[in-house]
């Protein structure tokens, strides 16, 4: 597996530390923290669907741009721009890797990604997740989260503008220290999208599942 390969990947699926901060339950957030997750949760919880050109940068110096679509639950589609073959969709259950140049096809469940939380059907971010830390000022809001079921699996940082509250941007670093910094530069909300969006590439029977 080459190197911008494994980025990507990381990007969904793999698993996400920051060791400089150590592993805190929801619980040991002030009043006001949690009152900034509840209104997170609430954005999500009203979001429908969102489109944006988005700009992927990792520590390695590797960089990628593309379109991401969401839509609530369950769907995305992550479509690189070229030179990279990559597709990343979610169709509710799947969450479905592709490289269009080697015709390879790699799925994990929807709700093994650290970022399933994004679509999920009623985000609750301190039931599905554990929140290490909120961070607010000069109109951006920043959470750091950690899988509840796997907390060694590692940590999430979303960040928002405050006002309005939007998503911006998501930071994920992997076990050997790797961080993938992907920024929404356009996002545009409330559109109708075509189905056909969450459908990976069929390429026969060349396929690698995990977990199934």
């Amino acid at each position: 597996m080459n190197r911008a390969r494994s980025l990507l990947i990381a990007l969904l699926f793999a698993a996400v530390a920051i060791g400089a901060i150590q592993p805190a339950d929801a619980q040991g957030l002030t009043a006001d923290q949690k009152a900034e997750v509840k209104r997170v949760e609430d954005y999500f919880n009203g979001l429908t669907t969102l489109r944006s050109t988005f700009l992927q940068a990792s520590s390695t110096g590797l960089v990628a741009r593309g379109v991401v679509w969401l839509q609530r639950p369950g769907r995305m589609r992550f479509e690189y721009a070229p030179p990279s073959p990559v597709l990343i969709t979610a169709d509710g259950l799947w969450l479905t890797y592709q490289d269009n140049d080697l015709e390879q096809t790699t799925q994990i469940p929807l709700v093994s990604s650290p970022l399933s939380v994004l679509v999920s059907d009623d985000v609750d971010l301190m039931g599905e997740l554990i929140v290490e830390d909120v961070q607010k000022a000069s109109n951006v809001i920043r959470l750091q989260l950690r899988q509840r079921d796997d907390p060694d699996q590692g940590n999430v940082i979303l960040t928002f503008q405050d006002k309005p509250l939007t998503l911006k941007q998501w930071v994920i670093t992997d076990a050997q220290g790797v961080e993938v910094k992907v920024a929404l530069l356009d996002p545009i909300f409330g559109l109708d999208l075509p189905a056909d969006l969450w459908r990976p590439n069929d390429f026969g029977r060349k396929s690698d599942d995990v977990g199934r």
